[in-house]
């Protein structure tokens, strides 16, 4: 499992990323208040898409977003996201403890189906 970054182009709100998959290419916009929370935990861009792509869990937010999940030790890092048509808008990043968010690895979203 792994991806790879065909390109990028920055937009008003963000970064479009062209993503190559395993099994297909997927289009992603990192809004710029991603990138910076990423940043902020010394997290790259691919990092965060795999987050996104091959998460442990993802779960259900607000607002028809959803919530993918991926521990790093006692923390987990959070993708907030939603679809705006065929393209994966990544609105938020940041990391929290794993005790108080993760649930056991259920899937309420699967991006690569």
């Amino acid at each position: 499992m792994s991806i790879k970054i065909i390109r990028s182009t920055d937009l008003p709100g963000g970064r479009l990323f062209e993503v190559k998959s395993d099994t297909k290419v997927i289009h992603v916009v990192l809004t710029w208040h991603a990138l910076d929370g990423a940043d902020e935990y010394n997290i790259s861009a691919n990092e965060l898409i795999n987050f996104l792509i091959y998460p442990e869990e993802v779960i259900r937010g607000h607002a028809n977003r959803f919530i993918a999940h991926k521990g790093l030790n006692r923390h987990l890092a959070r993708v907030i996201y939603e679809y705006e048509n065929e393209t994966i808008v990544v609105i938020t990043f940041y990391i929290s403890h794993v005790n108080r968010y993760f649930r056991g690895g259920i899937c309420e979203d699967k991006i690569l189906s």
